[in-house]
């Protein structure tokens, strides 16, 4: 059996890519994790519709010991992980989105929240999950593109750019091991969240099964592709760029 550890698949991008990863072969065995109980058993019961298999496990990412917690979580449930997927990440709450911010107006505890689950839950979870990991085994990280730069998304940017530099950091360390790491990083992408909080731009948004698509590509035990930062916008080819 296949097992896949895919954060931050309650909605979005997660979810699409829990659906495509049952539906592209994959015996699966989906450890999803969220704080948001409904959109999880939501995603379980489309993945189960597809003939894929699930497992709810909450975590709230911004808090290590919840993280923790999730990695022993894993640790009992299967003894192998062909892949690790880190979605989640923080760009707004329920009412406000986090842009066109200044720096200086951002809470502390939101800076602190948007880096842990954007970059201290990834590089802890694969710091404790890696002894579940083998040969042909995958590791894929979502970034973003920032095509207008870090100017009101600075706690976000900031994130996501540091998890690209663990991307190409652990592909050159894992290499030896055969353990493939990438990430995907879509420009704006059409999710339910961008919908409520940008529907002037929908039409110029990638379709969240895009990226998914591009996600279970670099999820194949037979993917040979490492340290690569794939970029995805709407109506192109997926390009390649590398941040270090």
């Amino acid at each position: 059996m296949k097992n896949v550890l895919i954060t931050g698949a309650s909605t979005g991008i997660g979810r699409a890519t829990a659906i495509a990863l049952a539906k592209h072969g994959f015996s699966l065995f989906i450890t999803i994790t969220a704080r948001s109980e409904a959109g999880l058993n939501k995603t379980k019961q489309l993945v189960e519709e597809v003939g894929g298999e699930a497992k709810v496990i909450l975590a709230d990412l911004s808090d290590i010991g919840s993280v923790n917690q999730l990695i022993k979580t894993v640790k009992s449930e299967t003894k192998s992980l062909q892949a690790i997927v880190n979605i989640a990440g923080i760009w707004h709450d329920a009412d406000t989105v986090f842009a066109d911010t200044d720096f200086a107006d951002f809470s502390q505890q939101t800076i602190l929240d948007t880096f842990a689950v954007g970059f201290t839950a990834p590089t802890i979870l694969v710091h404790g999950l890696l002894p579940l990991m083998s040969k042909g085994s995958q590791i894929v990280n979502l970034s973003g593109t920032f095509e207008n730069g870090a100017k009101g998304w600075l706690p976000y940017y900031a994130s996501k750019r540091a998890l690209e530099d663990l991307t190409v950091g652990l592909s050159q360390e894992l290499a030896e091991q055969g353990i493939g790491v990438n990430a995907v990083s879509p420009s704006d992408t059409a999710t339910e969240s961008y919908a409520k909080f940008f529907p002037q731009y929908l039409d110029e948004s990638v379709e969240p099964e895009l990226v998914a698509q591009e996600i279970t590509r670099f999820c194949q035990p037979e993917n040979k592709i490492t340290g690569q930062v794939l970029v995805v916008k709407k109506d192109q080819e997926p390009d390649v760029y590398f941040h270090c």
